[in-house]
């Protein structure tokens, strides 16, 4: 199984196109045609390995949207940049070639969506198990098939935006991982959880460490979502 990009690592989260294929009530992201040219994509390159990056997750999006995918994975692979993306299972054929071709050194599959149950058992697949408020038993509906099937690596992500209703509370999160943690166990299957979640749940003091995020124009964020409480300065509305 390969490593988790993780705060260890320096990493940079791109966003190279606005394109997707779902309709999510929970999501906040811009939704249009636009996505990152090659030879945007190829300048941010040279720049993120000049300040140290060695790992890259490309989102959106969709990512497997974007027109040319594996021209910008095999650009990151020639400077040897671990490269990653999340997906819907909208397109479970490109992102399980691109991974067995060794463009992808992980993907992360969300959980419910698309094909998902058909790309779990793959040694680069890490699933994600969105958590909102109320949706402890869909969490571990999932992550019990996901272990049925094969899934080596759990990912638990409690909702991060704008919208309260979805935001699940604190006694949510600790209940589903600790849930999901025993599961893992005796199924000898990794549990784990993104930092914002480990934050929440006390398991983590700071987050983000090496971690930067860039958006389709090029501007830039320490923190993975804009509104975040952990952030220097944040006041909520």
């Amino acid at each position: 199984m390969p490593k988790p990009m993780n705060e260890r690592l320096h990493l940079a989260s791109i966003e190279i196109t606005q394109r997707c294929n779902r309709q999510c009530d929970y999501c906040e992201q811009i939704k249009s045609e636009r996505e990152m040219s090659v030879a945007q994509f190829d300048a941010l390159l040279d720049t993120l390995t000049s300040e140290g990056v060695e790992a890259i997750a490309l989102g959106g999006g969709e990512p497997t949207l974007h027109s040319a995918l594996p021209d910008l994975l095999d650009r990151a692979r020639r400077r040897g940049l671990r490269a990653g993306l999340t997906t819907n299972a909208r397109a479970p054929d490109l992102v399980l070639s691109l991974a067995d071709a060794g463009l992808l050194e992980s993907f992360g599959v969300s959980a419910g969506k698309g094909c998902w149950t058909t790309m779990v058992a793959h040694p680069r697949a890490t699933v994600n198990l969105l958590l909102l408020r109320e949706g402890q038993a869909a969490v571990m509906r999932w992550g019990i098939e996901a272990i049925q099937r094969g899934a080596r690596c759990l990912l638990l992500l409690g909702y991060k935006g704008n919208r309260p209703e979805f935001v699940p509370s604190t006694s949510e999160l600790s209940d589903v991982f600790r849930l999901l943690t025993r599961l893992g166990r005796k199924a000898n299957v990794t549990i784990a959880a993104d930092d914002y979640t480990r934050r929440r749940l006390g398991l983590a003091q700071t987050c983000g460490e090496g971690f930067v995020r860039v958006q389709l124009d090029g501007s830039r964020d320490s923190c993975c979502f804009p509104t975040c409480e952990y952030r220097e300065g944040y006041l909520p509305n």
